[in-house]
């Protein structure tokens, strides 16, 4: 019986390290950003406007009322999404009594977390139970989000955006494979993410973003020197 279990984890595993195979060949073509920290996933999403809809934080920032006048400036919230899959940053298999206290980095050289926290969260989160004597995996990745202050301008009837300044916050995912108390394989990915109620694990933050009479203020010269657009990016610092 222990042989049979130890065969079907290797077939999962194989299994896994395809699916593994498939998300990396979707980076590399859609998402050029494990090599670039993201950079060039902002610069289509701000051209294409992907933005995350009903973002908790856009919702609440304050802005002016409409029909100000024109030359009038305000600073504006938006929230540009991450196009792509999950970027992989650490992974472990083995025995979970064996390897439970070996540490996987969640973010690469900032942010770590136990193997048995990882897989226990993930199975707590489907709801599962483990056997912690058989076999488990651990796989740590992370994704972004681009909160951006966008400095604006009234005319021709509307807000015109001529300066931004762009944070990144990265967010965690965990996906685990383990065997349950029912001898059945289970696997699961949790997202923590802010439609789940959590907070970025890191914020790398622009030069001037918090700085509200600067965006404006840059926005405004903009406005002066024929409606050209300006930005900074969090990784200009």
């Amino acid at each position: 019986m222990k042989i049979k279990s130890i065969s079907i984890f290797l077939l999962v595993i194989a299994l896994f390290s395809v699916n593994v195979t498939g998300a990396a060949a979707y980076n590399s073509k859609y998402s050029p950003n494990v090599q670039d920290g993201g950079q060039q996933s902002l610069e289509w999403a701000k051209k294409h406007k992907y933005i995350v809809p009903n973002n908790p934080a856009d919702e609440i920032f304050d802005t002016y009322g409409n029909d100000p006048g024109v030359g009038a400036t305000r600073v504006n919230l938006t929230t540009y999404g991450w196009y792509g899959t999950p970027i992989v940053q650490d992974e472990k298999s083995g025995n979970f009594n064996s390897v439970k206290d070996i540490v996987l980095w969640v973010v690469l050289s900032v942010i770590k977390d136990t193997f048995g926290k990882i897989v226990i969260e993930v199975a707590n989160y489907a709801l599962s139970n483990i056997d912690v004597t058989q076999a488990a995996t651990a796989k740590t990745m992370i994704s972004y989000s681009f909160p951006t202050k966008q400095g604006q301008v009234w005319y021709n009837n509307i807000w015109n955006t001529l300066f931004e300044s762009t944070n990144r916050n990265t967010f965690k995912h965990y996906y685990a494979v383990w065997w349950d108390k029912n001898k059945e394989v289970r696997q699961r990915t949790k997202d923590y993410t802010t439609s789940n109620g959590y907070q970025p694990v890191r914020v790398e933050s622009a030069k001037h973003y918090n700085d509200h009479t600067y965006i404006q203020n840059q926005a405004y010269a903009n406005y002066l020197q024929g409606k050209r657009y300006t930005s900074e990016e969090y990784y200009q610092n």
